[in-house]
């Protein structure tokens, strides 16, 4: 089954219990949702309002390149994907 690698930084590693998790595929056409949904619930607490979409200043960045200059959490992985989460507004370059 095809993986990617969650990343947790600051009060979210805190929340998860580790700096990092792997997570299975749901398929070949999953999102940044899809992966998102399946990290532990008190990081997702924190992390998505109550709409469902990330709260300010958090920021989720795949590969290096932040997802709100990609297509936001419907942007799509693939296996080896690494999935940084932070707290706060990444300078990613």
């Amino acid at each position: 089954m095809p993986k990617v690698k969650v990343a947790f930084i600051q009060e979210f590693y805190q929340l998860a219990g580790k700096h990092q998790i792997e997570i299975e595929l749901p398929g070949d056409e999953a999102t940044v949702r899809d992966v998102l949904e399946k990290i532990p619930e008190a990081v997702r607490e924190r992390l998505f309002d109550e709409k469902g979409e990330i709260r300010y200043p958090a920021e989720v960045a795949v590969n290096g390149r932040r997802i709100d200059f990609l297509d936001g959490l419907d942007t799509k992985v693939k296996d080896g994907d690494l999935i940084l989460v932070s707290p706060r507004a990444l300078f990613v370059i």
